[in-house]
Formats: C-alpha cells, sequence, structure tokens
C-alpha cells in the first residue's frame, strides 16, 4: 500500500502589535535565569519549500524572531513522507533550538509506517498548535450528490456498485476519516489510489469519480472558483471558514474529525522551563490579527493550545485511527 499524507499552500507576512508583551525568561536549576535563545532558532519544514506546512513556517518564523530577539531560520528536508525532517528533530540536541513544525497526525505513523526510526509520541515533545485546515468531502459541481444525506443514499442504493472516492493517498487523513464515516453510516465506498491530491483532484473535475476528500486549503481555488461544491467538512464543528458547511456532528456522524493540525515540537528531553518560554512565544505569534488573516486567506483557522493540550491530539491520533486502519487491513510500510 501507498503511504500516508501530503498537505497544503499559501500565504503572506506582517508584524508587531503586540506591546508590552514579555516572554518570561527561562530558568535554570539553580534558579538563574537560563540563557535561552543563545543562538538562531531552527525550524525544520519536513516538506519542500512552497507546501502548505512550508509557507505556515515561514508566516510564524517573521513573527517569532522580534519575540525571541534570534533569527528564525526554515529548514527545510523533505522526504520519506516527512519522515526524514521528523527523524532529524526527534535525535537533535535538547536545547530548544531545533524546532519541528508537523501536524498532530504523527501521531497516527506508527500505525501507517512499519519501521520508524524514531517514536513520535516518546521522542518528540509537544509545544504548541499554529493552525489547523479542515477537510472537506467535495464534488463536481454538476454531481447530483447536494448532500452528504444524498451521498449515503447512493452508495446504499446498490452496494455492488460502491460509490469511488480520491483522497491524497492510502491511508491519509482524508482516506481513514471517509473509511470510519462509511462504517458509522453501514455502507461501502470504493477508494482509489493517488499518489497526491493533484492527480486525485483533477480526476474528480474529470467526473472520473464520484467525489473526493481532501484538505480544505487545498480546496480553496476549486471551492472560491466554483470548481467543486462542498458536502461537509469531515469536523465535530462546523468552521469559519466555511460557515454554510454542515459538519459531521450535526449529520450524525459524531467522532468524525480529521482536520490536520498543525504544531511545534522539540526534541523529548528539553528543559520544560525552555518548552514553556516557546510555548509563549508561539501563543504570542499566532494572536497577531495579521497572521490570522493570512491563515484565514489561504484556508487554514488559527488555534491555540498548551504543550499538554497539543501532546494530547497527537495521542488521540494514535488511539482514533489505529483501529480503523486495522479495520481496513492497510499494512505499514
Amino acid at each position: 500500500m501507498t503511504t500516508c499524507c501530503s498537505i497544503l499552500r499559501r500565504g503572506l507576512a506582517a508584524l508587531l502589535a503586540l506591546a508590552g508583551l514579555v516572554v518570561p525568561p527561562a530558568v535554570g536549576a539553580q534558579g538563574a535565569a537560563a540563557p535561552w535563545p543563545t543562538q538562531a532558532l531552527k525550524l525544520v519544514v519536513p516538506f519542500p519549500p512552497g507546501g502548505g506546512t512550508d509557507v505556515l513556517a515561514r508566516m510564524l518564523a517573521d513573527r517569532l524572531r522580534p519575540l525571541l530577539h534570534q533569527p528564525v531560520v526554515i529548514d527545510n528536508r523533505p522526504g520519506a513522507t516527512g519522515n526524514i525532517g521528523n527523524d532529524f528533530v526527534a535525535k537533535a540536541p535538547p536545547d530548544g533550538h531545533t524546532v519541528l513544525v508537523q501536524g498532530t497526525i504523527i501521531g497516527m505513523f506508527p500505525h501507517i509506517f512499519a519501521a520508524l526510526s524514531y517514536d513520535p509520541l516518546r521522542q518528540l515533545a509537544a509545544v504548541g498548535t499554529i493552525a489547523e485546515s479542515p477537510n472537506v468531502v467535495v464534488v463536481h459541481p454538476e454531481s447530483p450528490l447536494r448532500s452528504l444525506a444524498d451521498l449515503v443514499k447512493a452508495a446504499k442504493a446498490d452496494p455492488a456498485k460502491p460509490l469511488n472516492y480520491g483522497s491524497a493517498g492510502v491511508g491519509s487523513p482524508q482516506h481513514l476519516a471517509m473509511e470510519q464515516l462509511a462504517g458509522m453510516a453501514g455502507l461501502k465506498l470504493q477508494h482509489i489510489t493517488y499518489r497526491g491530491t493533484a492527480p486525485a483532484v483533477n480526476d474528480m473535475l474529470g467526473r472520473h469519480t464520484d467525489f473526493g476528500a481532501f484538505s480544505l486549503s487545498s480546496m480553496l481555488p476549486f471551492i472560491q472558483g466554483g470548481k467543486v461544491r462542498v458536502l461537509a467538512v469531515l469536523t465535530d464543528k462546523r468552521t469559519e471558514l466555511l460557515p454554510d458547511a454542515p459538519a459531521m456532528a450535526e449529520l450524525g456522524y459524531k467522532g468524525v474529525d480529521s482536520s490536520i493540525r498543525f504544531a511545534l515540537f522539540v526534541p523529548a528531553g528539553t528543559p520544560a522551563d525552555i518548552v514553556d518560554r516557546l510555548a509563549a512565544a508561539n501563543a504570542a505569534a499566532i494572536k497577531d490579527p495579521a497572521l490570522k488573516d493570512s491563515f484565514t486567506k489561504a484556508g487554514y483557522d488559527v488555534i491555540a493550545a498548551t504543550p499538554q493540550q497539543t501532546a494530547a491530539m497527537v495521542q488521540r491520533e494514535y488511539n482514533v485511527w489505529g483501529p480503523v486502519v486495522r479495520q481496513l487491513g492497510l499494512k505499514p510500510e
């Protein structure tokens, strides 16, 4: 089977407007202020330049620099569906100067990849969230499917001819969420395998598939251009980005929530006081109204979470999607 996910797009920059905000100094074991940061922070992006994670990281870096009074540089380390960059940070010195920008979906990676060279739940410490992009169920604008109820009804009409759909790939959050929904609704769907969002979208626009499940950030230009119609968001609650699109819980499918949540991580063992100071700087940065506006235009919601809350999100990914992967019989690669 193929691998897990690929993700998202676009943005812009601007800054300051947090007058009077002071990030508290880290405190060392003897009670003295620990000198952190003492050098440039490296934001490791485990995907190529220009992708969604890279764009988010660069916008965030612009706002962290004046808060931390140090350079913040982007270090792209793509490959192996993000695992090269993930591994690099997991094994970096735990001094708070090497930071991973990655989705909380790393919690599902042990179920997807057979031989990880690091443990995402034990070798990476969560710092805080940045933004999220909901996943959406979309159809061609001329499709007879006008709602999720239509989709469910059509899928049940002839079990011998299941509706087919595309996603970013086998084991992607969108794929797993649709199969979770199929299990809840008691229907059978045919997942068509693609290596990435672009070819899956092209086939849906060509009417070769019945519908698709993709990240909102990748779909936003198509939605705004009237090239696709949104049936639902794969979240428990509606998103401000698509206020008219119903969420899974209100449609009777509570728990089908596969938003891509982007967060910061550091190597496990990084002192708690440094994690707290970095978390405070991140929380201050994402409060910038200009950043929120840039994220919204690119299809992301700003979300704030503490290190503990972020770690719980990672654990949830592990707990929720493990059974789905096993039920589907997906073999880790």
